[in-house]
């Protein structure tokens, strides 16, 4: 008697599809908890440059942005005052992914379907 033999045929079109549907279903949640992680570390004075972030993104293609004139040189420069935002910093998307890199690696895994499901 010859040996039991499996054969698995994957169809790559369907594959695709179905990963690019969770990826696509899963941007909009995650871009969203990253903006406001990220937010928690972003220099406070009159909220216009953290409030600029709600409109400048695009969380469904996971585009994050602060639109100021002067959002670009307070990412880098200056000294940020803690007055009205105790964890203000400078480069605060770094800092946020330092702080929070594990969470988002956790909710990404939940939010495509993985992480042990």
């Amino acid at each position: 008697m010859g040996k039991p033999s499996v054969t698995i045929k994957i169809d790559k079109t369907v594959v695709r599809a179905k990963l690019k549907s969770r990826w696509d279903e899963s941007l909009f949640p995650l871009s969203s908890q990253v903006l406001a992680d990220m937010n928690e570390y972003v220099r406070v004075d009159q909220n216009v440059l953290r409030a600029s972030s709600a409109s400048a993104s695009d969380f469904d293609k996971g585009i994050l942005r602060w639109n100021t004139p002067y959002a670009r040189r307070v990412y880098y420069t200056g000294n940020p005052s803690k007055d009205v935002n105790p964890n203000a910093s400078l480069m605060w998307c770094e800092v946020g992914k330092a702080n929070h890199n594990r969470e988002w690696i956790t909710l990404a895994e939940k939010l495509f379907g993985g992480g042990g499901k």
